[in-house]
């Protein structure tokens, strides 16, 4: 949206949020009046007709009508910039809060200082306050055919979905819009107006005509509608023909047999009939899609600019006045096509001349989107270049980059170059298209660029804007240390500066914190970047501060903690963003990493590669990396193994490709380790080869600063996996030592769970049972208390028999109904269980002994119960052992359980 610091740009906005005037001979139209009438209670209006049916005007009749009804009416008309989610938000807030004072200051927070508009989000919270003030509304849309964007539409399906009873929608459009039609017109809350009510008929043609003094016989009437249809717009410049012509026409079939050339023919029939100062004027005035008096006169090079405009409108040559004053109007599209075209066509120098006049114009008028569309069509890249770097980061701010980079386009290289917002455009699609080196070789340049601000002063929005850019390529090459830095030369003004930039900046270096398990400084930093949102309106922010805290409990273990703030983002901010939004991609994989933790799998696969499927550069690659890397585990729990190593590859050559080497490494033991669980023989041999093949040293020098190096952690984790799998226990037991003095206090409790269920295994195989169980009752505990279950499986079967063995030992309640869930959960339970008990199967009374053992009833209640002698229960148990293949009354109930007999 332009910003409004001029009067003419305030009447121009004003003028597209405006019904237009409504003539006072306005010719009624009972068919339109009819449906309307038969359809009180609808809630959608689709006016949809080609050009020229008068559905501008119909919608401005059916505003004055709602409004004099005691209507609160907004009026949009819609333009081909109005295509971006967050322009089209503005716009819309705008509307709403001329027309209902109070709506929209809420909404107006979920478009500023954001990425990506979340267009749903907005139309929740206007939906709340429209609920709240219970008033009549009548929401007009015109021109809704040049709005394409698929966020828009989903936001509109959202607002009619949810719509409280005062509200109405009136849509004015070319074609049909990409909206849920179908849907409502089987709920009855759609009425369409088409072509059929718009078009005039016979009678209305006569009376049309009749308002300019035309009468004509008969037959010339019935051939004119014949001819036109009952076409507004052409109906209208018969009337002009009529109006040139020395006598009236004995009969109209000269004009066409080809309805389609109809509107060309008099179009251009009427234009070379007027007087030629006009036809100069007309060509000159149709560059722009708005017309003031003050721009008519730099475009004509008349000082009348005011009065001609008021003149060509008494001549009704389809110019209409935008608002009750008069200072703006409008061709109607059709006549504009028609004049644009001609004028390229006729003198296409003075085509460029005029849109580069009208660019200057409206650059000083403050109204740097227009000057910058007319500059491009004025095909003038230096000065399109020169407007773009003005106003370049208010566009960056808003999250409209993706604006830039289409008018970058039109500015050959050498010119660009000398520019530096189009060289920070440049840099962001290398960034995309994951040419991260190249991206980071002109950041810096664009920063030595910019670097000529004082150390004591503000380092200003462009150096600002490039250290942003600059932080979030440093995390998507894993370069934390890099964000760090950045971080500090922000702290160091904080508060001088953009807040959207210095909290961006400040959350990016927290995340790097977290990955570096420096807690401390990570809440720091959060803490500062806090301080900076309570500046903004936007919530992009807000959402990664809240991913980022879930991300640091669940790096210390605290996977209740992080289900209790996934829950609050969930109830708090999710429900306000369409559920496909590009900004719930890093909550929905936090989200995901906390549900597979706790093995609650249902959906999970699907949620997961929805996100994976929208994380681009701007988003933290850590992330991405660790939801690929739990996807490979769920398919691996699914049993989908060449699905889960198909995975790891595609992560290693992510990694490879950015030179994240940590998750290289991460996919590595994560291969070594499925590798490992393999049935083969030749397993331990396959994984020693890939562990062998890797240079683990060269991939943890990048991380020798790092008080906790993630490759040397890989390395050794599977090394104890292969160790154990050789059956070299003890020596697996020095690793794990080992691996301990890596371990950070307060830190990695997921990492210390697993060290200690590989501890307890290697002394279980040792032969030091009581230490074994010891060990694993403590790992127990603590994975209870987080509900974490997935860590079990992942170490595979030896952990499952261990639990097995405990299970039977075990006295407190809840730890053993923890672990029968955790091998209800195990994968290949099915394979698992005995078909020789399946098909057998237990007798009646047989069922009846194990359901009552089941209920820790002893054997001699259990022979009261059912009336039999101690000796028959204990024949019955012996046969209840062998039929399920297990060797006492703890091993029958569990695997009774697992049968489903209970």
């Amino acid at each position: 949206m332009d910003v409004v610091l001029e009067p003419a740009a305030g009447s121009l906005l004003r003028s597209r949020l405006t019904p237009p005037q409504v003539p006072a001979d306005y010719l009624i139209r009972p068919r339109i009046q009819n449906a309307l009438d038969r359809h009180p209670y609808a809630s959608v209006l689709s006016f949809t007709a080609p050009a020229g049916f008068g559905k501008t005007t119909a919608l401005a009749a059916l505003a004055r009508t709602r409004e004099l009804q005691g209507y609160d009416v907004a009026w949009i008309s819609l333009e081909a910039q109005d295509d971006d989610p967050g322009r089209f938000c503005l716009k819309l807030i705008q509307a709403l809060s001329t027309a209902v004072p109070g709506t929209g200051e809420d909404a107006l927070g979920y478009v500023q200082n954001t990425m990506r508009v979340p267009v749903v989000a907005v139309m929740e919270s206007l939906l709340i306050d429209l609920s709240r003030d219970e008033c009549r509304v009548l929401l007009v849309l015109d021109d809704l055919h040049l709005i394409g964007h698929p966020d828009v539409f989903a936001g509109l399906n959202r607002l009619v979905q949810y719509a409280p009873p005062g509200l109405t929608l009136a849509l004015g459009s070319r074609s049909q819009p990409p909206l849920n039609l179908a849907t409502w017109r089987a709920k009855g809350m759609l009425l369409e107006i088409g072509q059929d009510e718009l078009r005039l008929s016979e009678d209305e043609t006569r009376e049309y005509l009749a308002r300019d003094g035309l009468q004509l016989q008969e037959a010339c009437l019935h051939s004119l509608h014949s001819q036109t249809e009952g076409w507004m717009a052409g109906v209208h410049l018969v009337s002009l023909w009529l109006r040139q012509q020395s006598g009236p026409p004995e009969d109209l079939k000269l004009l066409s047999s080809d309805k389609a050339a109809v509107g060309d023919y008099l179009l251009r029939v009427v234009f070379e009939r007027l007087p030629v100062d006009i036809q100069d004027a007309l060509l000159a005035l149709a560059i722009a899609n708005r017309l003031s008096g003050d721009l008519a006169n730099t475009l004509t090079g008349r000082q009348d600019g005011q009065e001609l405009l008021e003149h060509l409108d008494s001549m009704q040559l389809f110019l209409l006045p935008l608002d009750r004053d008069r200072q703006w109007y409008r061709f109607h599209q059709l006549f504009a096509d028609f004049l644009r075209a001609r004028l390229r066509e006729r003198d296409p120098e003075r085509f460029k001349q005029l849109h580069f006049n009208a660019s200057l114009w409206f650059t000083n008028h403050h109204m740097p989107t227009l000057a910058i569309e007319h500059a491009c069509l004025a095909e003038d890249p230096e000065m399109l270049a020169a407007l773009v770097d003005g106003c370049g980061l208010e566009l960056i701010n808003r999250g409209q980059l993706y604006l830039i980079s289409r008018w970058r386009k039109h500015v050959p290289d050498e010119i660009a170059e000398r520019y530096p917002i189009l060289v920070l455009s440049d840099v962001w699609t290398r960034a995309a298209e994951l040419s991260l080196p190249e991206a980071n070789r002109m950041i810096d340049e664009l920063l030595a660029l910019w670097s000529d601000h004082k150390g004591s002063g503000p380092m200003g929005d462009q150096y600002l804007s490039a250290l942003a850019v600059k932080a979030v390529l440093a995390l998507q090459k894993d370069d934390l240390e890099q964000c760090i830095t950045l971080a500090r030369k922000v702290e160091s003004q904080l508060g001088q500066n953009s807040a959207f930039l210095e909290g961006a900046i400040l959350l990016i270096a927290a995340f790097a914190q977290v990955v570096r398990g420096q807690a401390d400084q990570a809440r720091r930093l959060m803490g500062l970047a806090q301080q900076r949102n309570h500046f903004l309106d936007g919530r992009y922010l807000h959402m990664q501060l809240c991913t980022i805290e879930v991300v640091l409990a669940l790096e210390q273990g605290q996977v209740k903690q992080a289900q209790m703030l996934i829950e609050r983002v969930r109830q708090q901010a999710m429900p306000l963003f369409d559920k496909r939004s590009q900004a719930l991609a890093l909550p929905a994989i936090a989200e995901a990493l906390t549900a597979y933790y706790r093995t609650e799998l249902d959906g999970l696969e699907e949620r997961l590669r929805w996100a994976l499927g929208r994380v681009d550069v701007v988003n933290p690659i850590d992330l991405y990396a660790q939801g690929m890397q739990c996807l490979a585990r769920i398919q691996r729990l699914q049993g989908r193994t060449k699905e889960a190593l198909a995975t790891l590859g595609l992560m290693q050559t992510l990694a490879s490709r950015n030179h994240s080497w940590r998750f290289f490494a991460m996919a590595v033991g994560e291969e070594i380790n499925l590798i490992l669980q393999e049935p083969a023989t030749d397993r331990c041999k396959r994984a020693e080869q890939r562990l062998k093949a890797i240079d683990w040293q060269k991939l943890a020098s990048h991380y020798k600063q790092m008080p906790f190096n993630p490759v040397l952690w890989v390395q050794g984790i599977s090394r104890v996996r292969l160790l154990q799998a050789r059956g070299h226990f003890s020596e697996a037991l020095h690793e794990i030592t080992q691996l301990r003095g890596m371990l950070q206090p307060s830190w990695h409790g997921l990492q210390r769970l697993r060290l200690d269920l590989l501890a307890a295994l290697s002394y279980q195989r040792l032969g030091y049972q009581e230490r074994s169980h010891s060990l694993l009752g403590q790992c127990l505990v603590g994975a209870e208390r987080e509900g974490v279950r997935s860590i079990f499986i992942e170490e595979g079967e030896g952990i499952r028999q261990l639990l097995q063995q405990l299970e039977s030992t075990e006295r407190q309640p809840a730890l053993q109904a923890f672990i029968r869930g955790l091998l209800t959960v195990w994968p290949g339970q099915e394979a698992r269980r005995s078909p020789e008990a399946l098909e057998e199967g237990l007798t009646d009374r047989e069922r009846e002994v194990v359901c009552l053992a089941a209920q820790g009833l002893s054997n001699e209640e259990i022979g009261r119960q059912l009336s039999l002698a101690l000796g028959t229960v204990k024949w019955h148990l012996h046969n209840i052992y062998e039929k399920l293949k297990v060797r006492n009354r703890t091993q029958a109930i569990r695997r009774a359980r697992e049968l489903s007999l209970l």
